[in-house]
């Protein structure tokens, strides 16, 4: 459990699953894992199999408008918008985002947020 503005949060996932989508293979796969942290905190891992996120990226990957490369949002139609309104979706609710990734590997954002 954790205390959330329902739609809020829900676009914070609408918009993290729909990446993981558009960048997963059609053979790979996409896990959702909910669970609670040992000090409480409620966490939703979406875990994907797509090409990853270069290391020199990746602490840019929340900001607003920034694509990791021009040609993958010709291919997606992505404006670079999606990741930071979840970023700022999150935040809103006391939560940060966390990001896991490595390159040919696929990513693993990270929502967490304070339990009530």
């Amino acid at each position: 459990m954790a205390e959330a503005d329902r739609g809020t949060l829900r676009q914070a996932l609408i918009n993290v699953l729909d990446n993981a989508i558009k960048y997963t293979p059609a053979e790979g796969q996409i896990r959702i894992v909910v669970r609670r942290t040992s000090n409480g905190k409620a966490v939703i891992e979406v875990i994907d199999e797509g090409p990853g996120i270069p290391l020199e990226h990746q602490d840019k990957i929340f900001d607003r408008f920034y694509r990791v490369e021009k040609g993958r949002s010709s291919q997606t139609g992505g404006t670079g918008l999606g990741l930071a309104i979840a970023h700022w979706a999150v935040e809103v609710n006391g939560g940060h985002m966390e990001l896991e990734s490595e390159e040919g590997r696929g990513s693993t954002f990270r929502i967490v947020l304070p339990s009530d």
